[in-house]
């Protein structure tokens, strides 16, 4: 007699806990791609401030009716296709896996009825019947339990998630089961299908309501909605079971007499393949409806920035997760028919097979744009640059001293862009009736990494475009009108799409050469761009930024600062040539570029901002000449990630900055050069996102200890690196303060603009968040981040020596 686990419930009759428990953990394990998808809602918009800050832009109705009306209500498509994918998807899985049970005990035990059967087996077949339904109610309790969340912050409800969704599935398999009854009495089955009616009609009416009085602004209103459309659920497959039901007593399984149409023929076929019965049809009607109204959506969001800034990542994201957990439960229902594990080979086959390379960085030809194929080869040493600086600005003779501005931004994605941009454009609107120059210039250098190297970019490349406007205030509104647009949407579209079909042989043979770090600087690149001083992402490149030998530059020195990936070394993009033995080695990337090759300013930022997962690390093949002249060129594949895994605020690369600038004062010939020189007070501003002071030190667990210790010591490490690299450059320039060299530098001053609280300031207690760290930024905290900005006490100071200056 053959044995297998099909057969441990057997042996376990006896004992209904453990049998309970058997068949509950290879339900898990059967159904595993929608719990996976469960549990990663769950983690992403309960513990995640970037999924919180996501849920509540969500809640923001600003714009013409018609838009938020769209939007709202392909959220509602995006949760029902969720929903319903993840429940009847399942459901086919259960349906493949009880006719494999019943055909393995039927050659066990050829003369079993199957009414013996269903008596003996009656605990497994409840579970691959009920399993299903309870993944589909999951789905809407996790939405409803994250959206709660928002009315009761930092309650034990955020503490213990799981705990609340298991509770909230333990009620919904009661009700369910109650309303199983209930649809067996007769008269009953019809009041609840009017219901379900009415439901239905409201789930379609409410949404109109909600945006024409601004109800989705309100959390209980949504998930009134919410709940609405969980008892339609509930009532839908309950009454239609029904309906399948009296519809099995007229017909059996699917028989082999074939329809008519050709269309029919295949859903006959498709639905013997899969051993649904042949009442499903109703089902397997609207799964297919659904999947497809999902689908396109789905690939909407993907190949459209307009459609995936539509949708919202919120709904992008249910989408996502649709599909994806679909495409794996399509996995485990052939896992079940053939008996082979499929999900095993495409991993291992997306591991070991070759998979095409879609993350080499963008690049563009000089040539065609009529440029000198070697200019990035022609950029000025850090030595001409300062000399060009200081000879262009002869107002240093007639001033007393003159201030000279070097700026650090550190890392936050849009958080940090946009707080960057909008303090560098107050500086810049402030100081425009400055009769000693306005903040730009004075700027000297801009540093940033990850969000903040965009922040710097976008204030940069502002100054740009607007030399030959009439200067007036708009620099501020122009970076925070830019920067507060939606540039996670198509992001994470291509990721959850393109990027993830990637691994999976064959299907990547369609997969697009863009991948979701090309998709963020598209984003950039075509964002709505309408101020008064453009930005001018979509028409810069990289080369327009460079300084060359031999011509002076008006615009500051720029570092965007990366990371190599194969020894970790650090990396600058810059408009000057990085020397070696200056910059101690760092990778000057610009010029690891092929001749007659180069970039995007927005992919030469986002070459900062690569932090995976959001961000894959881009490549750059550099070109290398052989040492023999009968050798051919090589390839160096060179890869590059965030700055902020070595130094997320840029200050090392202007530490070895200031060195030199010092030597080149001190040593050089010229004597305007070094009178001019001795007047300057080098002021360093450094633009930081995150929490101010030290961790709370909480105990750890021995277990956590004993296995994760290794892994919380080189997370903490990648964190305090940035603190004592910042330590290190701010101890620099306090002992320069003390002990600089006379007559090379008039003084030095370190000025931090912190978003948070700053610890240093008494009083300064109002701005303590959180400001989540994304691609995009909730109406909240942009609010937030506005009322800092007015109210952070060191800007607030430098604001008022323009003021004393002007006059005002």
């Amino acid at each position: 007699m053959r044995t297998g686990s099909i057969f441990l419930s057997i042996r376990l009759r006896k004992y209904p806990f453990l049998r309970f428990l058997s068949n509950l953990l290879r339900s898990c394990w059967l159904f595993f791609p929608s719990l996976v998808f469960i549990i990663l809602a769950m983690v992403a918009f309960s513990q995640l401030s970037q999924g919180q800050d996501i849920l509540i832009s969500f809640t923001e109705t600003a714009g013409a009716f018609g838009h938020v009306l769209a939007a709202k209500m392909i959220f509602l498509v995006a949760i029902f296709f969720w929903v319903y994918v993840s429940w009847y998807s399942s459901r086919m899985v259960a349906y493949i896996k009880s006719w494999q049970h019943r055909e393995a005990v039927r050659i066990i035990d050829p003369v079993l009825s199957d009414q013996a059967y269903a008596s003996l087996y009656d605990m497994e077949l409840r579970f691959l019947h009920r399993f299903p339904r309870i993944i589909g109610y999951g789905c809407l309790l996790v939405v409803m339990i994250v959206l709660s969340l928002l009315l009761f912050p930092g309650s034990w409800v955020q503490e213990q998630p799981f705990l609340v969704l298991i509770g909230a599935a333990l009620l919904a398999w009661l009700a369910d089961r109650t309303l199983i009854r209930l649809v067996q009495i007769p008269g009953k089955s019809a009041l609840l299908r009017n219901i379900a009616w009415v439901l239905f009609g409201l789930v379609l009416l409410l949404p109109v309501l909600y945006v024409k009085y601004d109800l989705f602004s309100s959390i209980p209103y949504i998930l009134l909605l919410l709940l609405l459309l969980f008892f339609l659920y509930m009532l839908y497959i309950n009454v239609r079971r029904q309906h399948m039901i009296r519809e099995g007593s007229k017909a059996g399984r699917i028989t082999g007499i074939h329809p008519a149409k050709p269309f029919e023929k295949l859903v006959e076929r498709s639905m013997k393949f899969l051993h649904l019965p042949n009442e499903e049809k109703s089902y397997f009607a609207v799964f297919n409806l659904v999947a497809a109204i999902g689908l396109c959506f789905y690939l909407l969001a993907i190949n459209s920035l307009a459609a995936s800034v539509q949708i919202g990542p919120f709904a992008v994201i249910l989408l996502a997760f649709a599909v994806l957990l679909g495409f794996g439960n399509m996995l485990s229902a052939l896992s079940c028919k053939f008996q082979v594990n499929f999900h095993f080979f495409i991993f291992l086959f997306a591991a070991f097979l070759p998979t095409p390379d879609h993350h080499i960085v963008r690049t563009g030809s000089l040539s065609e744009r009529q440029l000198d194929p070697a200019i990035y080869e022609k950029r000025q040493q850090l030595s001409e640059y300062f000399y060009h600086w200081i000879k262009s600005r002869p107002e240093i003779d007639t001033a007393s001293s003159y201030d000279m501005y070097l700026v650090l931004a550190n890392g936050g994605a849009s958080r940090s862009a946009y707080w960057v941009a909008s303090v560098l454009g107050k500086l810049e609107d402030a100081s425009l009736q400055n009769p000693r120059g306005r903040f730009s210039r004075h700027l000297f250098c801009l540093s940033g990494t990850s969000g903040g190297g965009l922040g710097i970019a976008n204030f940069y490349t502002t100054l740009l475009h607007q030399q030959k406007k009439e200067p007036v205030k708009g620099f501020e509104a122009s970076g925070r009108e830019f920067l507060r647009q939606d540039f996670l949407s198509f992001t994470l579209a291509r990721m959850l799409g393109p990027d993830f079909f990637n691994y999976i042989p064959l299907l990547n043979k369609f997969v697009p050469n863009e991948d979701r770090a090309e998709a963020l600087e598209q984003a950039i690149e075509r964002g709505i761009d309408a101020s008064y001083y453009r930005v001018g992402f979509d028409s810069t490149w990289f080369d327009q930024c460079l300084t060359q030998t031999g011509v002076p530059h008006s615009l500051p020195v720029l570092f965007i600062n990366t990371t190599r990936v194969k020894d970790g070394n650090p990396g600058v993009v810059s408009n000057i040539h990085i020397a070696p033995n200056i910059f101690n080695r760092r990778v000057d990337v610009a010029a690891l570029l092929p001749r007659d090759q180069t970039i995007r300013l927005s992919t030469a930022t986002i070459l900062g901002a690569r932090f995976p997962y959001i961000s894959p690390a881009g490549r750059i093949n550099q070109l290398k000449t052989p040492s023999t002249p009968n050798g051919i060129d090589t390839t160096r594949a060179h890869y590059f990630v965030d700055g902020g895994y070595f130094d997320n605020s840029g200050a090392g690369a202007v530490q070895e900055m200031i060195r030199t600038l010092l030597k080149l004062a001190a040593a050089s010939p010229d004597d305007e050069i070094r009178k001019r020189s001795a007047k300057l007070n080098i002021r360093v501003i450094q633009i930081t996102n995150s929490p101010q002071g030290t961790v709370p030190l909480k105990p750890i667990g021995p277990f956590v200890n004993d296995l994760l210790s290794p892994l919380l010591t080189i997370t903490g490490a990648f964190d305090m690196q940035t603190t004592v690299n910042d330590r290190r450059f701010i101890t620099y320039i306090q002992d320069l303060q003390q002990q600089a060299p006379k007559g090379v530098f008039r003084s030095f001053e370190y000025i931090p603009i912190h978003l948070y609280n700053d610890p240093d300031v008494p009083g300064d207690t109002l701005s303590k968040g959180p400001y989540a760290m994304n691609w995009f930024i909730s109406d909240s905290v942009r609010n937030q981040m506005d009322r800092r900005l007015v109210n952070q006490p060191r800007l607030i100071a430098l604001l008022k020596e323009f003021d004393l200056i002007t006059g005002n």
